[in-house]
């Protein structure tokens, strides 16, 4: 790939951005590049990417899903109240959450696959069962959080290897897990071809049921382990965990480069639309201007990018 290639990427794009809001944020805070605002940015991105890797996994098929936010709350609280109550091992309570969003994942995949399988049949059925985790979330824990938590769980998130903070290598580490199933394994290849043309795809002898079911039950775990690293790194499990999830979820893929209509991934592009999300709230921050604002960016940005990735349609 030539230069010209690459100036044209939207990889490219985004970086050009990221680096721009870097060097203003530089010259308005002159210690915002120091060791600990870095880490913090790191800790951060790591769930911000986690939560747009669980959402762009849903895109490729051509669906959605706003249960990832109470996906990850109920992994959260209940691998928490597990270990608050019954003194469980801080793995096995790792391993619990991650079951959690196994069995949500499961809930899913099976009413949307009765429900029509794609499209809107996915977003209407995943909006309706956010409701029911976030129902049975608040029914367990009376609307308190859960705050007496081991240290060795804490210490999971809050622990370094080398100069990188756990959680990024967590990251990392799912990261490369589905930017290898998309590249090499059959099941990724059917999941895109499935998002681009699912009628196709049928044909062709791929299953509805088998695709829609592994891409739910693995949007479901990434977003499982993303509400326990959200415990880790504020030290108490909330009912609230995963409330401001949706927008970010949609905005980090579709920013970093996934169609939004199925089909094509990028998944390392998830990375950079994670991280102008989290620039962009750690500026306010520092700039002190009111969290609320970054709703409205964050809806914003999210119209904007939907605009251009029409316009990118129409022209192809």
């Amino acid at each position: 790939m030539g230069f010209k290639e690459i100036r044209k990427s939207n990889a490219f794009s985004v970086s050009l951005i990221i680096l721009c809001m870097i060097a203003v944020m530089c010259v308005l805070k002159k210690n915002y590049l120091s060791g600990d605002n870095i880490s913090a940015l790191l800790k951060v991105l790591s769930v911000t990417t986690l939560v747009g890797l669980s959402q762009m996994v849903s895109i490729a098929s051509g669906g959605m899903n706003v249960s990832i936010g109470a996906t990850g709350a109920m992994s959260a609280i209940l691998s928490s109240m597990l270990m608050q109550n019954a003194g469980v091992l801080p793995l096995l309570a790792v391993l619990a959450g991650i079951l959690t969003g196994v069995v949500c994942g499961i809930v899913n995949g099976l009413l949307i696959y009765r429900n029509g399988g794609v499209g809107v049949a996915s977003f209407l059925t995943t909006l309706a069962t956010n409701s029911v985790f976030t129902g049975i979330i608040y029914m367990i824990t009376t609307g308190h959080g859960v705050s007496n938590i081991p240290p060795g769980f804490l210490a999971i998130g809050n622990s370094k290897i080398g100069v990188f903070p756990t959680s990024v290598l967590v990251a990392a580490a799912l990261l490369t897990a589905v930017w290898m199933m998309f590249r090499y394994a059959k099941a990724g290849r059917q999941i895109l071809a499935f998002g681009a043309n699912p009628k196709a795809a049928e044909l062709y002898g791929i299953s509805r049921f088998k695709t829609i079911m592994a891409v739910n039950i693995i949007a479901s775990i990434i977003a499982a382990i993303a509400g326990m690293l959200v415990v880790m790194r504020v030290g108490s499990a909330q009912p609230d965990i995963g409330s401001d999830w949706m927008l970010q979820s949609f905005a980090a893929p579709l920013i970093g480069g996934t169609r939004q209509a199925g089909g094509k991934v990028d998944v390392f592009g998830v990375v950079l639309g994670a991280l102008v999300l989290t620039i962009i709230e750690n500026a306010l921050v520092h700039l002190g201007v009111d969290v609320y604002w970054t709703e409205l960016i964050n809806g914003i940005v999210i119209i904007g990018i939907m605009a251009l990735d029409r316009i990118r349609d129409m022209k192809k």
